[in-house]
């Protein structure tokens, strides 16, 4: 069977991760990957959330510009601040890799 939401993304990271514990004491890594668009100059800045084996993996490589390739799905929330609700749209990622910059 197919997965129907499923995301393939080869990018670096543009700023340092934010790792966060939640109430059941697990690490989380929130973090930002600039992915660059075929054949021009221009990058799309991808929000992503990782738990467990691969939040470990950001949290141990949090320098800027670490090339990554993230595999996972596209998840869509919303939330409130100020009376004003706000969408989001985040990679949740189930895989993650270190690239080498020869790849």
């Amino acid at each position: 069977m197919s997965k129907s939401n499923y995301v393939s993304l080869y990018g670096t990271l543009i700023k340092d991760a934010v790792i966060k514990t939640n109430d059941k004491g697990n690490e989380y890594a929130l973090f930002t990957l600039s992915v660059p668009q075929d054949g021009t100059k221009w990058c799309d800045y991808i929000n992503c959330i990782a738990f467990g084996d691969t939040a470990a993996i950001v949290k141990n490589n949090p320098d800027q510009n670490t090339p990554f390739h993230v595999e996972g799905r596209i998840h869509t929330g919303s939330y409130q601040k100020n009376g004003r609700k706000y969408y989001t749209t985040d990679i949740v990622t189930e895989k993650i890799e270190l690239v080498s910059e020869d790849e």
